[in-house]
């Protein structure tokens, strides 16, 4: 009887040290798991703060909502609405922008936050103000709902595969929309 009651607490302890919630889990996703979890879906990021700059510089602030959608090819395409900075609700719309780009999965990465995320390389094909935007190296973790996605730092700004954001913030998350 004693042996059976060891071996049932082990057993236990060994389920519910293997076991978590989705939400907390920080193991990452194989690229083509997580392909197949992008594709065809939907993803919205409410009323935030955005800076296209950097956070130091106000004065081109605007409150922004973004809507991204991701087709089965990985092509993703964000519309972002722009309100005025003192709009902190995104009552009433000034302008709005249209982003295309591809997705390019890459193999897992662990954040400086210790988190294990995908490495991804983001292709800009198309946007409504003309810009030449260049590559993003960045990453992309999805948890449950939630889709995040890497943040520049000083030495990691994105802009090269050496200087792919290495960091994420698990409070600026798109939400996914399931129609």
């Amino acid at each position: 009887m004693k042996n059976l009651w060891m071996v049932t607490a082990l057993s236990l302890m060994g389920l519910f040290s293997c076991g978590g919630s989705e939400e907390g889990s920080d193991t990452g996703t194989s690229s083509s798991a997580a392909k197949t979890i992008l594709s065809n879906t939907y993803w919205e990021k409410e009323c935030s703060v955005y800076n296209k700059f950097s956070s130091d510089e106000l004065k081109d602030a605007w409150n922004v909502k973004i809507a991204l959608t991701i087709d089965s090819s990985l092509k993703a395409t964000y519309r972002t609405e722009y309100f005025h900075p003192t709009d902190t609700e995104c009552d009433l719309m000034m302008f709005d922008a249209l982003d295309i780009s591809t997705f390019d999965i890459r193999g897992e990465v662990t954040t400086d936050e210790g988190i294990k995320v995908n490495g991804l390389n983001e292709n800009y094909t198309y946007n409504s103000d003309s810009r030449d935007l260049p590559p993003n190296y960045t990453l992309i973790y999805i948890a449950s709902e939630k889709l995040y996605f890497g943040q520049k730092s000083a030495e990691n700004h994105g802009e090269t595969l050496e200087t792919r954001h290495s960091s994420i913030s698990l409070d600026n998350y798109f939400r996914q929309i399931i129609e």
